[in-house]
């Protein structure tokens, strides 16, 4: 063995011992409960196995899950009633996780608590609910918060997923490209009208977007898919700073169309 050879060594076990004592240390917390964890992995056994992730037959432009009962063809891309009768503006959704108890607590950590702990983990989920996506994207674009509300939340959990999928996936990141012309009053507890006339005129294209848009293939990400409101109010302004598609990816999505408080 060289002397190259004996020091990659040494440094290959120096970095798993430094993990071990990390482990011991600072052992990690759960991404859903925030309890610490003996075993490896960042979330607790049963609750995996209770998480409902997004599959199934889905409808191809918007994501939303289908009746098994009526579609067979797991292959072939069909569309709901939905799309056919209002097609979206954005290209295609796709989420990781179905949103409910479990889903939500997890949510709720990184969107107010500003855990960042479980990014990685959660932006491999959300890779690998769309993987055809984000390996043709040339640009992924964060869902902007109004600065007020960054400046009192700190953080924009949109942005946090968008930057961990781009690092994972090796996709430029333009994490400032599109801002919030107002601050919105939340979403929850709003109709999908509501949310529409919420959202209407309430983002823009910053100087840092203009010239990176144009032709660009973009994912959009954002926490939670609800009704749409939000990410196809930004896809427009997205279209006319000239984007050549847009799709929108989500760490979860309501299975139906319904107002939960997020």
């Amino acid at each position: 063995m060289g002397q190259y050879d004996y020091l990659a060594g040494l440094n290959k076990n120096l970095r798993q011992w430094g993990r071990q004592a990390q482990h011991i240390l600072f052992p990690p917390r759960s991404i859903a409960t925030g309890q610490h964890l003996q075993g490896p992995g960042q979330i607790e056994p049963h609750i995996w196995a209770k998480l409902t992730f997004a599959g199934g037959p889905i409808c191809h432009c918007c994501g939303q899950g289908l009746d098994p009962a009526l579609h067979f063809d797991l292959v072939a891309e069909q569309t709901c009633a939905a799309c056919m009768a209002h097609r979206p503006v954005f290209d295609r959704a796709r989420a990781a996780l179905i949103y409910d108890d479990l889903s939500r607590d997890i949510i709720l950590r990184l969107k107010y608590g500003g855990d960042r702990s479980g990014l990685n983990l959660l932006a491999r989920w959300m890779i690998a609910a769309a993987p055809d996506m984000v390996a043709n994207s040339t640009l992924i674009v964060p869902i902007p918060l109004h600065y007020t509300r960054l400046v009192s939340r700190g953080f924009n959990q949109s942005l946090y997923l968008a930057a961990a999928i781009s690092r994972l996936a090796d996709k430029p990141l333009a994490a400032h490209a599109v801002k919030r012309l107002r601050a919105t009053p939340t979403q929850a507890g709003k109709s999908a009208n509501g949310r529409r006339r919420n959202v209407a005129g309430a983002f823009g294209v910053s100087r840092l977007g203009r010239g990176r848009l144009k032709d660009a293939r973009i994912v959009l990400v954002d926490d939670v898919y609800t009704t749409g409101a939000t990410v196809e109010a930004v896809t427009r302004i997205l279209r006319q700073a000239g984007a050549d598609r847009v799709d929108v990816l989500t760490l979860a999505r309501v299975a139906r169309p319904v107002d939960p408080t997020i």
